[in-house]
């Protein structure tokens, strides 16, 4: 890693120290104004890690210049942090998906989140750049510049990456988003060690948080607002649960080969052709396993559910005369909480979903829009039970498709 001029003035150990007054600002500072005022208070927490950032060169006497290095990109940086940011986002998919599995209360963390980002009545363009551009400016001031310039003294490359990428995980405040920040964080210090130039990681923080904005909003304009996709999210990872890190295995089986190609772009002087060997072999693993959990965790659920239910058709007269839409029963033989799974959609029509006791009473009453979508968890008593899909004259003549597990 490239020292400063100054770096004498500069100790690790006041690597540390800064980075936790960052911390103590986001904790007593950032979480209440982004409480109080929402996503005004995101800005306002950002620009006050850029000052605090700025701050710090000043107090320590050393050159901005230096601590946030600014150079013109070559074509080959270029490509480098292109394949590093795929391979980076896709390995941030698995470790969330991991992370779902044993962080309590993950899912509903997520619907919480989404709630805060997308439910502002701020357009879509000026969220984007709040939600990508300004962390990408000062998270990387804070984080890739001021912090890490405290350890560039450190003689083997690989300990300030492992250092900065554990402190941007830290950094979140987090459990659930430890691990794939953590990730995200390293692979941005390797950025900046190799290049020493933070423009880069800027890109790469930038568009990272782009894609998953743009995402986000996308959904939030196809589900029709924040709350409802808040709702769906938390309900799509509930029923994919069971299989969700096969399926994650599976989406990021590239990553190890796109991070081994985006490091030889940037560093093609240090690239062993061995790594890609075992980034082949960790791609292999991940692909091969995904494939053999989905199967094993989808044939386990299909033969252990009490009620596997699904079909497509056109309503026309005669099927929507019928009592319901769809109807299905199940005998419950024992007490206990079973997982409830309901899928269905029908263009722009009410379609509601219920589960009746014996008395008739709805133990699930659920109505939603074109798509619904419920996912829980729901004791119920032995005994009669009874699932039906409803809806409004209007779906007649639209097709209709439901899915129903019961385990």
């Amino acid at each position: 890693m490239v020292q400063i001029n100054d770096q004498e003035r500069l100790k690790p150990w006041m690597g540390v120290v800064f980075f936790c007054i960052g911390l103590a600002f986001l904790i007593f500072c950032g979480s209440f104004m982004q409480s109080k005022w929402g996503i005004p208070g995101l800005i306002a927490t950002e620009l006050g890690l850029l000052a605090i950032s700025l701050l710090f060169c000043l107090i320590r006497k050393v050159k901005i210049s230096e601590v946030f290095p600014i150079r013109k990109p070559t074509g080959m940086d270029i490509l480098g942090i292109l394949f590093l940011t795929a391979g980076g986002f896709l390995l941030n998919l698995l470790c969330l998906g991991i992370s779902l599995l044993f962080v309590k209360g993950g899912i509903d963390h997520i619907s919480d989140l989404s709630s805060f980002l997308y439910g502002d009545s701020m357009s879509a363009l000026p969220l984007l750049l709040v939600l990508s551009a300004l962390p990408a400016i000062c998270e990387e001031a804070f984080n890739r510049g001021a912090v890490l310039s405290c350890f560039r003294s450190l003689k083997k490359d690989w300990q300030i990456v492992l250092i900065i990428g554990i402190f941007f995980g830290i950094f979140h405040l987090d459990p659930l988003r430890f691990l794939n920040t953590a990730c995200l964080g390293a692979i941005l210090a390797y950025i900046m060690v190799k290049k020493n130039n933070i423009l880069l990681p800027m890109l790469v923080h930038f568009t990272n948080n782009a894609i998953s904005a743009g995402m986000g909003l996308l959904a939030k304009s196809v589900a029709g607002g924040a709350a409802q996709m808040a709702e769906n999210s938390a309900a799509a990872l509930n029923a994919s649960k069971a299989s969700l890190v096969g399926s994650y295995m599976l989406f990021s089986c590239l990553a190890p080969i796109l991070l081994v190609t985006g490091a030889m772009f940037l560093d093609r002087e240090s690239h062993k052709a061995k790594r890609y060997f075992i980034a082949l072999i960790i791609s292999g693993v991940l692909f091969w396993g995904g494939i053999i959990i989905t199967l094993v965790n989808t044939y386990t659920g299909m033969n252990g559910a009490l009620l596997n239910w699904n079909y497509t058709y056109v309503v026309d007269e005669e099927n929507y005369g019928t009592e319901n839409l769809a109807q299905s029963e199940i005998d419950v033989t024992e007490e206990k909480a079973y997982t409830i799974v309901a899928v269905a959609s029908a263009k722009n029509t009410d379609i509601s979903f219920r589960i009746y006791d014996e008395n008739g009473t709805a133990v699930v009453d659920k109505t939603s829009k074109g798509n619904l979508i419920v996912s829980q968890a729901l004791t119920l008593k032995p005994g009669h039970y009874k699932l039906a899909f409803e809806a409004g004259r209007d779906i007649i003549g639209k097709q209709f498709t439901y899915q129903v597990m019961v385990r």
